[in-house]
């Protein structure tokens, strides 16, 4: 299993980090034997809204050489969504078995494509600037419509990537992974859905 976290300037960090503290407890704990995953962004580096630099590991590989992408959100992705170069290389991930959005990185699905004729969320505050690009935008904390799941605002991140943990290595790993964390979430409103797109 390998994961592309795409990183870009102005991101919301807790949205990457909430994912990726769950998922890397799949590693730690043995529960996938070749997990690995590598920050993915255009450049560099990147820099948060408040200043905050993370060095990436590649710079625009194809992504289709992986199998989850992560979409994190931020101020960024209002801008990121009319870059033409951005989004030809978001694109590369069309084939990936899971294609995960946190907060506003669901615009950046939408945009490259991803989301029509799918049901899908964003923050709260942006489900008018989603509705263009997707068949339904649900008020949902996670939508999981064929594996291109989506989240809402930025602490449904921890939540998505329990979540995804479930999906990848059964409830009780998961429920270890989250007694490990110390989370106790209230009941997570999820939508799924499981029939084909064109349906």
């Amino acid at each position: 299993m390998k994961i592309a976290y795409i990183l870009f300037n102005e991101i919301t960090l807790l949205d990457f980090v909430g994912f990726y503290d769950p998922i890397k407890n799949i590693k730690t704990k043995g529960f996938i034997e070749h997990l690995e995953w590598d920050l993915c962004a255009a450049e560099k580096s990147i820099k948060d809204s408040f200043g905050l630099e993370i060095i990436i590991d590649k710079v625009k590989p194809d992504l289709s050489e992986y199998d989850m992408i992560v979409v994190p959100g931020g101020y960024g992705t209002r801008a990121l969504r009319f870059d033409e170069v951005f989004m030809a290389w978001l694109k590369t991930a069309e084939k990936c078995k899971y294609i995960v959005s946190i907060c506003t990185g669901s615009l950046l699905l939408g945009a490259a494509g991803f989301l029509k004729e799918r049901v899908a969320t964003t923050n709260f505050n942006t489900y008018k600037l989603l509705e263009k690009y997707c068949k339904k935008v649900v008020k949902s904390r996670i939508v999981d419509d064929n594996n291109i799941i989506t989240a809402g605002a930025v602490a449904s991140s921890l939540d998505l990537g329990l979540y995804v943990c479930e999906k990848l290595v059964g409830k009780d790993k998961a429920e270890e992974i989250r007694i490990g964390m110390d989370y106790h979430p209230r009941e997570i409103e999820i939508t799924s859905v499981f029939n084909p797109p064109n349906s």
